[in-house]
């Protein structure tokens, strides 16, 4: 397929638009929320689809970055971003601009909420969150009114995809000499959460966390694009090609996130 990733978003959700399950698309194991993000570029033939997705997100590199977006478009994770038509990316560029109220959007990304979620919680005030989950909870509504048993079938979707993760390195425990029980990984998630709600910085809260999150992929360090520079474009091309180009293995991408924070931590460290 041409635009692997962005095919699966699109058909998914041309089968809600028919009436039909995006569980019956291959590929399709996001929650329903996705479906209805993708909703509008599913009334568009896809390759004027695909378009808007680019349009989308250099319109959102730009309001967010600047001149800076370089860093990330030259930036492996950045590049296969686009090319594959994910959506980490813009949905983290939207949470730079929304705060809070990019938790109905984060609904639909599961992994990508782990790793900024714990920071809007923190920075928040609860009175604050009020209309947010509101929100969250019509958008959840609206969802089980579509498809009353969309959870199990979501539930059903991603426990057929457990393995294939695992194979792709999807998570930093896969590069453990053995592999750890769920039951480790999820305490070892659970404490970069923690930690994370004490982080006062919005980089390094992010960065921890997506260090430790359960679930990656090759292209998931573009969640910490903002703060991209040349070390970290340089350490991404160095990664894949330590990889031969394997572009199913994104544990070796996480030296992006390390570089990003011993970049911005050692020289404070140095000072103390």
């Amino acid at each position: 397929m041409w635009q692997f990733d962005f095919d699966i978003y699109y058909y998914g959700s041309v089968a809600l638009w028919r009436g039909l399950s995006p569980y019956s698309v291959t590929g399709w194991f996001h929650p329903l929320p996705m479906a209805l993000v993708f909703l509008p570029f599913a009334w568009l033939p896809k390759p004027v689809a695909y378009g808007l997705y680019l349009a989308v997100c250099g319109w959102l590199l730009w309001r967010v970055l600047k001149k800076k977006a370089l860093w990330i478009l030259l930036s492996f994770p950045g590049f296969f971003t686009l090319f594959v038509g994910q959506v980490d990316l813009p949905f983290a560029l939207v949470t730079s601009l929304l705060g809070r109220w990019a938790l109905p959007l984060l609904l639909s990304r599961p992994q990508l909420a782990f790793v900024v979620v714990p920071y809007l919680l923190r920075t928040t005030p609860p009175k604050q969150l009020i209309k947010p989950a509101a929100v969250c909870a019509l958008v959840l509504g609206l969802c089980f009114l579509i498809r009353p048993a969309w959870v199990s079938e979501w539930l059903a979707a991603g426990s057929q995809s457990i393995t294939g993760y695992e194979r792709h390195d999807s998570s930093l425990y896969w590069l453990l000499p053995q592999h750890p029980s769920l039951l480790v990984a999820g305490a070892i998630s659970a404490l970069a959460v923690l930690v994370a709600l004490k982080l006062g910085e919005r980089r390094d809260s992010w960065t921890f966390t997506h260090l430790l999150s359960p679930v990656t992929n090759i292209y998931s360090a573009v969640v910490l694009g903002e703060w991209f520079g040349p070390l970290e474009v340089l350490a991404s091309w160095v990664a894949i090609l330590v990889m031969k180009g394997d572009i199913h293995n994104g544990a070796p991408m996480f030296v992006v996130g390390l570089c990003l924070l011993a970049r911005h931590r050692l020289p404070i460290l140095l000072k103390r």
